[in-house]
């Protein structure tokens, strides 16, 4: 848990790290001032530390709400860019409105190029995928700070929260590959120009979002953290402020050596994702299982030696998920020439 919420973080400060060096060339800055790294470092002082040091979640409720404004609008501008002769189309009308002449020639739309013509597209984003809901360590902080929390409400925020999240995922991925075919990027709001008003004020609000979600992440690494290094002992305010000043230096430190977020997202959900999704449970069951038909408590049973079979198997693919995804994102990003 504490490691899959690092490189969550990680990725996150490399977003934000594009979306507000984006909006500082939007600003008119120039240079050193619009440098991702410049972004970062001021956006950790100024944002992510003080944030992430909170002990309560509950002060984050303006910002979530903020988020999920930033959410619908992204969805509304991607669309309107999306159609036939907008803003991004070659076949726009003369005279109106078109920024391609501002994007460098990586960003430009790309159709009927690459294709499909190996798995490695797949398994990276299978990998992204692996850790798209990996939010249970954060569980129980929502629920107890649920108003009149019960298994009942829990369970309907959760299916409305993750059920909107797949849907809008997907939405998003399908109006990006419109507007920009193999051109995507992993931030998709990295394709946009600087000099669309639109992409900018989802830029400045997705911002917003991803430093609520980025103290939600940076609560769940904060006490994994403590779990493993200071279990049973009292934690005082000196070692919460010296864990976040820590953890939080070595994050920014990373991601400005790190410009790929795409890549930390996939080899993240390869290896940690396909760890906590297919592999630990069914080994925790497989030990159960073993512990209590040798104590005589479980009886030995088809449907028991079905169950531990199936088991085996989620182990070897999850195995199989883990190399061959972070295998391919690694050979992807650094050495693509190989591929």
């Amino acid at each position: 848990i504490f490691l899959t919420c690092f490189m969550t973080c990680l990725a996150y400060s490399i977003i934000l790290g594009d979306t507000f060096s984006s909006l500082a060339e939007t600003a008119g800055l120039t240079g050193l001032m619009s440098s991702r790294r410049t972004s970062i470092l001021m956006i950790t002082l100024t944002a992510v530390y003080p944030l992430s040091c909170l002990k309560s979640l509950a002060a984050l409720a303006p910002v979530s709400l903020m988020g999920n404004i930033g959410i619908l609008m992204t969805c509304i501008v991607m669309t309107i860019r999306a159609l036939p002769g907008g803003a991004y189309s070659p076949t726009a009308a003369i005279g109106a409105t078109n920024f391609l002449r501002s994007l460098p020639a990586e960003l430009q739309p790309s159709f009927g190029v690459t294709g499909f013509r190996s798995p490695r597209s797949l398994l990276i984003l299978s990998s992204m995928t692996a850790c798209a809901y990996l939010v249970h360590m954060v569980g129980p902080e929502f629920y107890q700070t649920m108003k009149d929390p019960s298994v009942v409400r829990f369970g309907i925020l959760s299916a409305v929260g993750f059920g909107g999240t797949a849907l809008i995922s997907a939405f998003m991925m399908c109006v990006g590959f419109l507007t920009f075919g193999g051109a995507c990027k992993g931030m998709i709001l990295n394709n946009y120009s600087t000099l669309d008003k639109g992409a900018t004020l989802c830029r400045l609000l997705m911002g917003i979002s991803l430093l609520g979600s980025y103290a939600f992440l940076s609560k769940g690494m904060r006490s994994a953290f403590y779990e493993i290094f200071y279990k049973g002992k009292e934690i005082t305010d000196k070692i919460h402020y010296r864990t976040m000043q820590i953890l939080i230096g070595i994050l920014t430190t990373l991601a400005l050596f790190l410009g790929d977020a795409g890549f930390v997202v996939s080899v993240t959900g390869a290896v940690l994702g396909s760890s906590l999704i297919y592999i630990i449970p069914p080994y925790l069951f497989l030990k159960s299982t073993k512990r209590r038909t040798t104590d005589g408590s479980l009886t030995t049973t088809s449907t028991l030696k079905f169950e531990r079979l199936w088991n085996k198997f989620l182990i070897c693919l999850g195995v199989f998920f883990a190399v061959a995804g972070a295998g391919m994102s690694v050979a992807n990003t650094f050495f693509p020439h190989l591929l």
